[in-house]
């Protein structure tokens, strides 16, 4: 199974406590998926959301696809903040989405993707790359 993370749980942004949710994962290369890309304030720091989509006019979003190897889905998902009764009435839900990595064909990944409309203190990201975003804001990841 592969995993596409587009934020806190990319190693070089993932803080200590965040990276040891990831051990046991599998290296990641750089990938992008179709979908809509917002900066979510918190009081430890910034966090994206993926609102997916498709079609020409939709931007891609930027991130790392890895092998799940033999991480603790289940603690990741806790941490999303997932409802494992009712999916989609958490703040996400975890299912696959098609993304293109840099090198190699067209896969399915499972992502988390926000459930809710985007609120009004959300910062569009139009380049789709939260780590762009951040060294270009100079805010600081979710430590979470």
């Amino acid at each position: 199974m592969h995993l596409f993370f587009y934020g806190v749980l990319i190693g070089d942004l993932a803080s200590e406590r965040i990276a040891a949710m990831l051990s046991g994962i599998g290296p990641g290369r750089p990938a992008a998926t179709s979908g809509l890309l917002y900066a979510v304030p918190d009081p430890t720091g910034w966090y994206p959301v993926l609102l997916p989509g498709e079609g020409a006019a939709i931007p891609m979003v930027r991130g790392m696809v890895h092998q799940s190897g033999t991480v603790d889905l289940a603690m990741l998902d806790r941490f999303e903040g997932i409802d494992t009764d009712n999916p989609r009435a958490g703040a996400y839900r975890r299912e696959p989405i098609r993304i293109t990595p840099e090198v190699g064909e067209p896969l399915m990944a499972d992502a988390y993707l926000y459930n809710h409309e985007p609120a009004a203190e959300f910062e569009p990201i139009a380049h789709g790359d939260f780590a762009r975003w951040l060294r270009e804001t100079g805010r600081k990841p979710l430590t979470g």
